[in-house]
């Protein structure tokens, strides 16, 4: 929410401030509730990531692609071996889960499949789906396993190179890439990147809602929570940059780059998703060590 000195006199005329105010307490209620929503199996997961209680783990939302998941796994598996990778299924495709369940299975992932969403899965918004998942998971995964350090990874994101998320949260409470939003000199880190250390955060009871009032996005609740409290400018965050890959007709496709993370961006989404997604997994396969390299050279060119 924004400090009612920031509204304008026509948006207290529009009776705006009283509109947010609702509109986040309608979320806050809605959190609430999912958050008791049992996911079949918990037991199991809880008492699974109990045995990295100390340590570091990954967590990513999957939505209804398994090849997504299946990349991500892979790449893991080259590069970060000792990190565990925690699926968290949000799918809303029957078919989907059972397939991400299977490879979970299959690789040795811990696998939770998360509870029906109430309100339709938020299907007209993805940014809250994403949000009440990721907070159904801080508070029912999470906290309870008290892992040393835990990452949120996109379900598309690809490693190209080895990492170590405890170094990157060793002198702060947190890491990953920054978003500003619009106004109000805010920011937040993207929940598809981002990595926190565990026991510097948990008095403060992240909360990875929107706050659309201050134009901040999935995660965007974590500025009054958390980011307020750390000078942009005294900590370390991700370093991005757009580099290509060829496409099917001869040009150029752009994608991010986080530090030696790739995001193939939209692979959930119908279009060029899927097709994005493809481009990166014959990429990867055809020289996994060697396609971060390749891509810092297109990025210079």
């Amino acid at each position: 929410m924004r400090a009612l000195r920031h509204y304008s006199p026509q948006e207290w005329m529009r009776a705006a401030p009283l509109a947010h105010g609702a509109r986040r307490g309608r979320n806050i209620l809605v959190d609430l509730v999912y958050r008791r929503f049992r996911a079949p199996g918990q037991d199991e997961v809880q008492h699974a990531l109990a045995a990295h209680r100390g340590g570091t783990l990954a967590f990513t939302i999957a939505f209804n692609l398994p090849e997504a998941i299946a990349l991500l796994s892979e790449a893991m598996a080259h590069f970060l071996p000792g990190t565990p990778l925690v699926v968290c299924d949000n799918s809303n495709n029957a078919e989907a889960r059972a397939r991400i369940a299977a490879l979970c299975a299959q690789r040795g992932h811990i696998y939770c499949p998360l509870p029906r969403a109430p309100l339709g899965q938020f299907s007209s918004n993805g940014s809250r789906s994403h949000a009440v998942a990721l907070n159904w998971i801080y508070h029912n995964l999470i906290r309870p396993a008290a892992p040393k350090v835990f990452a949120l990874l996109d379900h598309d994101l690809v490693p190209l190179a080895m990492d170590d998320f405890a170094t990157r949260v060793a002198a702060q409470p947190a890491y990953g890439m920054v978003r500003h939003g619009e106004r109000f000199g805010c920011w937040f880190l993207w929940p598809g990147y981002s990595v926190f250390d565990y026991a510097a955060t948990a008095a403060m009871a992240l909360d990875f809602g929107t706050d659309t009032p201050l134009t901040l996005d999935t995660g965007g609740q974590n500025w009054h929570r958390l980011y307020r409290r750390m000078p942009l400018e005294r900590i370390r965050h991700a370093q991005t940059r757009e580099v290509y890959l060829p496409n099917e007709v001869g040009g150029r496709e752009p994608y991010l780059l986080t530090d030696t993370w790739l995001h193939v961006g939209g692979a959930g989404h119908r279009g060029g998703g899927a097709a994005a997604l493809a481009r990166v997994r014959g990429a990867f396969d055809a020289d996994p060590d060697g396609l971060l390299g390749r891509l810092l050279e297109s990025a210079a060119t």
